[in-house]
């Protein structure tokens, strides 16, 4: 039985992302209901169970889990520190490992003074940079020097972004919304194999969030890298260093790269603050697109026959 194991973030980035799959006038006819499912989260914090489950293909299971849901009291759900030491739990849920691991959140981009606010980007090469790698945050003190500030390859062949063709595509963009604030003038699907997934980690303050995004695309260009940015956040790395499966991220675009304050806190014309409609946005907009990518990566994984233990790829 072939494994694809899908992790979100926060819970109001995986409730969203559900309910786009759980919605049968925008997810395709190919996808079915879950043979699992745990919404509302009712269970004790901690408890190492998966949002959904789809055994419903032949040969091969899919699960979607949330980082928050499973990761122990005693962590702030912000912690990179407190989620790298949760997520083993996820590889702990099933006897196979997984053949195929895919990040999701929302994050930044926009670089350049560009938009992307509303886009869905897919990648899978990662860069993680340390905002606090003194060890300043006793909230997260996260480290790994053999894999932190240097571009991480995926083990994910370059056949897989096929997947995403232009009458999946067009199907995906008729289903994306638009989010409230500076939203990109084209709401679309981004997609390429060298994109990198930049993720600041052991970030548990937002006000960090002013200087964390440009810190970590400083870092990555001090590196000399010639590869695209996918996306900025802080927790697609994390992600990324939990096992060696084949891996991609997907991405929902909220802000900006230096524009949190703007476009993920703004305001709208009567001085409310759109924070959580701007998250529901970018973060149903990734669900929009997995309820399409979910039947095909199953037959992928289930027709590509990738090996389940591979080492690690040497950073780039």
């Amino acid at each position: 039985m072939k494994r694809i194991v899908l992790i979100g973030n926060k819970s109001w980035e995986v409730e969203p992302i559900l309910n786009a799959l759980l919605n049968s006038t925008i997810r395709p006819q190919t996808l079915p209901n879950p043979s699992e499912l745990n919404y509302p989260w009712t269970f004790p914090q901690g408890t190492p169970k998966p949002r959904a489950v789809w055994d419903n293909f032949s040969q091969a299971t899919v699960e979607l889990w949330c980082i928050q849901d499973i990761m122990d009291p005693q962590w702030n759900p912000s912690s990179s520190q407190g989620k790298h030491a949760s997520l083993p739990k996820v590889l702990a849920y099933r006897q196979e490992p997984p053949d195929l691991v895919v990040a999701m959140g929302t994050a930044a981009l926009g670089l350049n003074d560009s938009n992307n606010n509303g886009c869905v980007t897919v990648g899978s090469n990662i860069f993680i940079h340390n905002f606090h790698p003194n060890g300043e945050n006793p909230q997260s003190k996260w480290d790994d020097p053999a894999h932190f500030e240097k571009v991480l390859p995926s083990a994910i062949a370059p056949d897989f972004f096929k997947l995403l063709d232009t009458a999946t595509v067009s199907a995906i963009e008729s289903g994306l919304l638009r989010p409230y604030l500076n939203p990109s003038p084209n709401i679309e699907v981004m997609s390429d194999k060298d994109y990198i997934g930049v993720s600041v980690v052991n970030i548990t303050n937002y006000a960090d969030y002013a200087t964390s995004d440009t810190a970590g695309l400083q870092a990555l260009a001090n590196t000399g890298n010639k590869k695209p940015v996918g996306s900025v956040e802080t927790t697609h790395g994390v992600i990324r260093l939990l096992c060696d499966a084949p891996f991609i991220f997907m991405s929902g675009i909220t802000d900006r790269e230096g524009h949190f304050a703007d476009d993920v806190d703004g305001k709208d014309g009567k001085g409310n603050v759109k924070t959580a409609a701007q998250n529901f946005t970018a973060a149903f907009n990734i669900g929009v697109s997995l309820s399409h990518m979910i039947p095909k990566m199953a037959a992928y994984v289930i027709a590509a026959g990738q090996p389940k233990v591979v080492k690690v790829p040497q950073a780039l």
